[in-house]
């Protein structure tokens, strides 16, 4: 028997299934669409599931559908009650196995159907593909989760990496290394406030800033967000954190990568292309003051805030994004 999830509240959808749902071939397990993210984090690849996307605003379609193409541990097909998806095919390219638009569930579902969706990945030689196959172009994803409670020293893993430094001043510089070191203590205090709460790790620690390490679950989008705030909201950061004076400004550069995860102070021996290039992103290409992301990340900025982004200059063979920064009066 095949186990399918069906994350729908919408009347037409549960009542096309309706008929299928007592089918010896199916079981089907009906659930709230709120909770896709805590029941799908544990889903395995016996497991099929369907999202119907009109339980979803604009904005949270958008995640939705973000979510379930980027993972590798289940099939999934895409429910589309009000013909919402413009380009239906795309998702087939993104790894859907099927697609049901408003015309189809105006019937009843028809055992064979479900079953074409369910088995149209599942040959020996796609299973191995779908394995192989990287979500990116030069990475394949080992989703880490949305904590740390999974996660094993000495595994590796997808992580979102996030390079933050902060731009210090030159009366700084002449004061001294005992005045830096206490800047610098100000400064991880001051991330672990604002990162902890999004599972971020301050990983590898640097002359003036680290490289932070959050689990992966398939969107960077709450760190997005925090990035973009310590843009906006400098000013307050400058009085309400720090005692100089002055108004401070950070230089930061995100991307989702892979390495295996080691403890804090024993990071010594790694190896990994996503770290190398990470550093190489933030203290090569990032200026003062300023906040980008790779190409894999600007998926996750919320779609209100895309107009806060515009390319930038390509970077190791990458494209880059710079957030535009406010101007202030």
């Amino acid at each position: 028997m095949i186990d399918i999830y069906l994350f729908s509240k919408n009347s037409k959808v549960l009542s096309f299934f309706k008929k299928i749902r007592n089918s010896k071939a199916f079981s089907i397990i009906i659930y709230n669409p709120d909770n896709y993210k805590s029941i799908l984090r544990n889903t395995n690849q016996e497991t099929f599931v369907y999202i119907d996307i009109s339980s979803f605003d604009n904005s949270e379609r958008k995640k939705v559908l973000n979510y379930v193409t980027r993972q590798k541990r289940f099939d999934f097909g895409i429910i589309d009650p009000k013909n919402n998806i413009e380009d239906s095919a795309e998702l087939f390219h993104k790894g859907s196995s099927d697609y049901m638009g408003k015309s189809l569930i105006s019937g009843e579902a028809k055992a064979g159907r479900i079953k074409s969706a369910v088995n149209f990945y599942t040959s020996d030689y796609e299973e191995e593909q779908i394995e192989k196959a990287p979500v990116f172009d030069d990475m394949p994803i080992m989703l880490s989760g949305h904590n740390w409670d999974n996660i094993k020293e000495g595994n590796e893993y997808t992580f979102c990496m996030l390079y933050l430094e902060i731009d210090i001043l030159q009366e700084w510089e002449k004061s001294g290394k005992a005045h830096i070191e206490e800047v610098m203590e100000f400064f991880y205090g001051h991330v672990h406030r604002i990162m902890a709460p999004l599972n971020g790790k301050l990983w590898m620690k640097t002359d003036f800033g680290a490289l932070l390490l959050f689990p992966y679950d398939g969107s960077c989008t709450p760190i997005i967000i925090e990035c973009i705030k310590l843009i906006m909201n400098r000013i307050i950061f400058s009085a309400e954190e720090y005692t100089y004076n002055t108004i401070l400004t950070y230089r930061m550069a995100m991307d989702i990568g892979n390495t295996k995860y080691l403890a804090s102070g024993n990071t010594g021996n790694i190896i990994s292309d996503s770290v190398n290039f990470i550093f190489h992103f933030g203290k090569q290409y990032a200026e003062a003051g300023n906040f980008y992301l790779t190409g894999r990340v600007k998926e996750d900025i919320p779609p209100g805030l895309l107009d806060k982004f515009c390319p930038g200059d390509r970077f190791q063979d990458r494209s880059i994004y710079r957030m535009k920064l406010p101007v202030l009066r």
